[in-house]
């Protein structure tokens, strides 16, 4: 025995894939050689036997791991987070996905943003075909393609071509996805909503559409892997648990491995990669440095628990802080590394278990920090939690995203300014806490006409507004020009409808910087009536993001505005039905 490397296994199981069936071709010349002389069946029957024989031999790679101390402990912790896995109802591979751009094609496919192609995943632990080892191997496989989780790296399985990609490559995200659901509901799924087959622009059903049935919108856990060299693959899990856990257990595999020991002599394997060492941790002003920890898969985390003083990190960074701004929430945002900053979130979660229920995690704000000086990543961005007046890191945002968002955040600190966001805490009780944001792309970041810290309503759902084509000069004097769309904070109150059927009925109004450019409808004014009638007894007209675009039509604004449960009674007193 001796040791191989990724190529040489790579390599065997291809020829392995690759080699030709030749006991289907005996056992035909036996079958026709009978015809002519009985008796040589005796013979075909035993030789067919023992080719299948050879073709099997010759189509297996025989692999024998000698796993140990820690790796085995990471090794079994994939095998059990899989074990997790397997127990959700459905897995779905996607296969290809398609952004929904136009209205028409936004209508007839239930007002989803993009039109998925998926094939059902089946998770078993016995390894590709062409491999035999003698440990357990979780494996995700359809009909064409398998991914097949060894101890020191993943196979891919692409029709008859096998390829490795090493977990020290890996990128791991994990994050909850609504899905409107058109086939069957797995019996573990949760529905969170229901939309309509066709809607129309408000989201209600389009009555032009005959059999326009209802579909339930599920919360799924979507798992994404991807690496450097162009593999990339996006899973779904019926539950947001089974996700989250292989996610977990995929994230600790990028320790140094024990390369397998093969049954045939190969080439020697290249040593294992070392360790990042730790990096010396920030500390607040005035009070020592805490020892250093080990760092994080990404290998730019720092201890976990850690006291930060924002204005001492930024000052370093020669960036003074002069106060916090508020970012767009207009969308999410997963954290990684969250499982070493336990400390933070379970005294933000006051240790309850808050499960992966969205509507009811609790929301917190935190901070987002761009760290060009990390000695592991200069592209590296922190997320911050603010406890006892100061700060503490909980995580950071995945390399991808930190390269993205990083140059924006960094513009904003230049200008005294510190980016802020509310995130929502899931997990405790058996699982750790983990962390997502209600974060804008990085290219909309900023609401234009919010210049600090603001209290605004969750971004959630569309909402369109009426007779904004009364108010064109206001909505041109805020626009910022050219085909894109302008994020504005506007407020909504109370009103009363200014014409048409419902005149003089209760209404929305919405005001951009105090002054009017049109208001909701009739239904959408019932449905938010409670909520705006309560926010302007205690502190005022509510605020809400609002997106301007420009087109034929001339200037329109849509509001974002949190979900909400419709009023019992429409304007006029007719009923209505309860939200979709």
């Amino acid at each position: 025995m001796s040791q191989t490397d990724a190529s040489d296994l790579v390599r065997q199981l291809n020829d392995a894939a690759g080699s030709p069936l030749w006991w289907p071709w005996v056992l035909v010349a036996s079958l026709v050689s009978c015809v002519l002389m009985p008796f040589l069946l005796l013979v075909g029957l035993p030789l067919t036997l023992w080719v299948a024989w050879k073709d099997t031999i010759r189509r297996t790679v025989v692999v024998f791991y000698d796993v140990q101390d820690q790796e085995a402990r990471h090794y079994q912790h994939l095998v059990d987070s899989f074990t997790e896995a397997g127990r959700s109802r459905m897995a779905w591979h996607v296969v290809a996905a398609g952004a929904v751009t136009t209205t028409y094609q936004h209508k007839v496919n239930a007002g989803a943003s993009a039109v998925v192609d998926r094939l059902a995943v089946s998770r078993t632990i016995d390894g590709p075909r062409h491999l035999r080892a003698n440990i357990a191997v979780p494996t995700l496989s359809t009909s064409r393609r398998s991914l097949h989780f060894l101890p020191d790296r993943i196979l891919v399985r692409d029709g008859r071509r096998y390829a490795d990609v090493p977990y020290v490559n890996l990128r791991v995200d994990h994050r909850l996805q609504r899905f409107i659901e058109s086939g069957a509901v797995p019996s573990d799924g949760r529905v969170v909503d229901y939309t309509w087959r066709f809607v129309n622009k408000s989201g209600g059903p389009d009555r032009r559409f005959k059999d326009n049935r209802q579909l339930p919108v599920l919360e799924y856990g979507r798992l994404t892997l991807d690496s450097p060299n162009g593999y990339s693959a996006v899973l779904d899990f019926s539950t947001p648990a089974a996700g989250g856990a292989l996610h977990d257990g995929l994230v600790e595999m990028a320790a140094p491995r024990v390369m397998p020991t093969q049954l045939r002599p190969t080439r020697a394997a290249p040593p294992p990669r070392q360790p990042v060492p730790p990096r010396p941790a920030w500390a607040p002003i005035g009070r020592p440095a805490p020892a250093p920890s080990t760092p994080s898969s990404s290998g730019r985390h720092r201890g976990a628990g850690e006291s930060v003083d924002l204005d001492a990190v930024l000052a370093q960074h020669r960036r003074p802080v002069l106060r916090r701004r508020r970012l767009s929430a207009d969308g999410r945002v997963s954290v990684v590394g969250e499982k070493h900053y336990q400390e933070p979130l379970v005294r933000v979660a006051r240790g309850a278990t808050l499960g992966y229920d969205w509507d009811a995690l609790p929301e917190v704000p935190v901070l987002l920090v761009a760290e060009p000086a990390n000695r592991h990543d200069s592209r590296a961005v922190r997320v911050d939690v603010l406890i006892d007046g100061g700060s503490r890191c909980i995580g950071y945002l995945s390399r991808e995203d930190a390269a993205l968002y990083q140059p924006h955040l960094l513009r904003l600190e230049a200008s005294g300014l510190v980016g802020t966001c509310p995130g929502r805490i899931t997990g405790g009780g058996p699982n750790p806490y983990g962390l997502y944001l209600h974060l804008a792309g990085p290219d909309e970041l900023l609401i234009e006409n919010l210049p600090d810290d603001h209290d605004v309503l969750p971004a959630e759902r569309d909402v369109t507004v009426t007779r904004e084509e009364h108010h064109q000069e206001v909505l041109a004097a805020h626009h910022h020009g050219g085909p894109g769309r302008t994020r504005l904070l506007a407020t909504v109150s109370s009103s009363s409808v200014s014409a048409g059927k419902y005149a003089g009925d209760y209404a929305i109004e919405v005001r951009i910087d105090g002054r009017r450019v049109g208001e909701l409808t009739a239904a959408m004014s019932a449905r938010y009536r409670s909520l705006v009638v309560a926010a302007e007894s205690t502190s005022g007209p509510p605020s809400c993001e609002s997106l301007v675009t420009h087109g034929h039509r001339g200037f329109q604004i849509e509001l974002r505005m949190p979900k909400a449960s419709a009023a019992s009674t429409s304007p006029g007193g007719r009923a209505v039905a309860p939200a979709s």
